[in-house]
């Protein structure tokens, strides 16, 4: 039985302060956009984090680990009940040891979406395993303490790509989904606060119609694509039926929602149960839905696939190729 889970969001996150035009005016040279209500706060965050990306040296490890509150946490999609990375000396363990694994990582900011402490970092992630060079996007979601710093970061993007030019035996999701059927037609006005929050609803209850019907003619990017967008609605159907065949006891909720001029971001956090798996796997998706003159007009999955095809066993395999 799916256990339907509706939670409120947070309507002081939701809200639109008007975008501050002044802050960050060295970020903004090194971005696409920043947008929001943009605290002093978030400028000292987003400053350390395009740092971050752009270092090579072996400062790098410092330069992370500046960014984040003694107390804080760390997470990504693994096993449900595992406890999170938290504090500085295991934040320090975890990027020195990727680092070690993936010695020319970096990557750019492109667009930031700012609401007083929550932040939505997206950037174009580069690295090579292995030989094979590889270019994947990624969402950074953190909260942020006085001063700038992350208390609480959870990292969207898909692990899939680094490992399949490794391992050909990897299971593809969604590499037979493809656009059919006529073009929708319309498109369809901006959701409010209650509607979004009605779509945990339809995530956990598999509703593939509800949640595409809210987003009719809104291309669908996400993992699995590539450089694809679903422009049908029978599409992008077929991409959320692979997804949750692949899955069952769906237990997401709200977790922060951002919304700027020109997108809303909205985070769903919990568990799902992977087909042959008998644990839950603690798990994530972003959604960011972008909008033109009060109605959608792109719609965007963030989400690591990885842990739905394969156990942490396989998982922690998959990391012993990189050694």
């Amino acid at each position: 039985m799916k256990v339907l889970v509706v939670a409120a969001l947070a309507l002081s996150v939701m809200a639109s302060p008007a975008q501050a035009k002044d802050g960050c005016a060295d970020a903004r040279e090194e971005v696409s956009s920043i947008k929001g209500w943009v605290s002093p706060n978030a400028c000292t965050f987003i400053d350390k984090q395009i740092r971050f990306g752009k270092v090579t040296t072996e400062n790098r490890v410092q330069a992370y680990v500046d960014m984040w509150d003694a107390n804080a946490t760390l997470w990504e999609p693994g096993k449900a009940g595992a406890p999170l990375m938290q504090g500085l000396d295991t934040i320090r363990t975890s990027i020195a040891g990727s680092l070690a694994l993936v010695p020319d990582f970096r990557f750019r900011g492109t667009r930031v979406a700012v609401n007083g402490p929550a932040v939505m970092f997206e950037a174009v992630n580069e690295a090579t395993l292995k030989g094979h060079k590889i270019t994947y996007p990624a969402v950074y979601r953190v909260l942020l303490t006085d001063g700038g710093k992350v208390i609480q970061g959870r990292r969207y993007y898909d692990r899939h790509l680094w490992f399949s030019p490794l391992d050909p035996s990897l299971p593809d999701l969604f590499g037979d989904v493809a656009d059919s059927g006529l073009p929708e037609e319309g498109r369809r006005p901006v959701m409010g606060p209650d509607e979004l929050a009605a779509r945990a609803q339809a995530w956990n209850s598999e509703d593939a119609e509800v949640l595409t019907a809210h987003l009719s003619g809104a291309p669908l990017s996400a993992p699995g694509l590539g450089e694809r967008e679903l422009q049908t609605g029978e599409g992008k159907r077929a991409y959320l039926a692979a997804f949750f065949d692949q899955v069952s006891d769906v237990k997401l909720q709200p977790g922060q929602a951002v919304r700027v001029h020109g997108a809303t971001y909205v985070e769903w956090y919990g568990t799902v149960l992977p087909k042959g798996q008998s644990e839950p796997m603690s798990f994530g998706i972003i959604e960011r839905i972008a909008d033109k003159g009060g109605v959608s007009t792109r719609w965007q999955l963030s989400f690591d696939q990885l842990p739905l095809i394969a156990d942490q066993t396989r998982i922690n395999q998959l990391y012993g190729l990189l050694r």
